[in-house]
């Protein structure tokens, strides 16, 4: 059992370190901040120092991020896959999901006096992490909120409404972001 967890741990943490990588790397070219790494997750944030009204560029810039991340993961993937099969008996299935959602949050260094996180917390970030638990692998869900300020710029599919996501109540109209929209342009 020790020699499963050692191949195990000496396969997954360079993945997971060429990842973080990665996302971190395309959070910041994008305009945003890294958060924290969660996990296997990681969370960037968009927008945190806009004045009023400036959230639309913010939920463009969060929504492009991710669809590079996910065009991007799509080769680790493989490369990652490549390597594992020659180390584990069975197939090792990895993913990307992505929630976005728009609004406020407070954010700061948030924690007690012996340690502090530079982190986002309310119900705009809550909602953000119930968006990714609904996700299939390569999705990017997005609230109605995003939509409405990312709309005129990305295609998108109406996933419905859902009436409840985890410990929040309500119904949430949500979307699938499909692609970027190509621009037309006229001589």
């Amino acid at each position: 059992m020790c020699d499963i967890l050692k191949t195990y741990s000496t396969l997954l943490v360079p993945f997971l370190r060429e990842f973080f990588d990665m996302a971190r790397k395309i959070i910041f070219e994008y305009g945003g901040v890294l958060d924290k790494y969660m996990g296997d997750g990681v969370m960037g944030l968009f927008g945190f120092e806009s004045k009023a009204g400036e959230c639309t560029g913010n939920a463009i810039c969060a929504v492009a991020a991710a669809l590079e991340l996910k065009e991007r993961f799509k080769d680790l993937q493989a490369k990652w896959i490549c390597i594992w099969e020659k180390h584990v008996p069975h197939t090792i299935t990895i993913g990307l999901k992505c929630g976005i959602n728009t609004g406020y949050a407070i954010v700061g260094n948030i924690g007690t006096e012996r340690r502090t996180q530079f982190t986002a917390l309310g119900t705009t970030v809550n909602i953000a992490s119930r968006l990714t638990d609904l996700c299939d692998s390569g999705q990017i869900i997005v609230s109605a909120t995003t939509k409405s300020k990312i709309s005129n710029q990305f295609e998108l599919k109406s996933l419905g409404i859902v009436t409840e996501l985890r410990n929040i109540h309500g119904p949430f109209e949500i979307f699938s972001v499909l692609k970027k929209k190509k621009k037309c342009f006229l001589n």
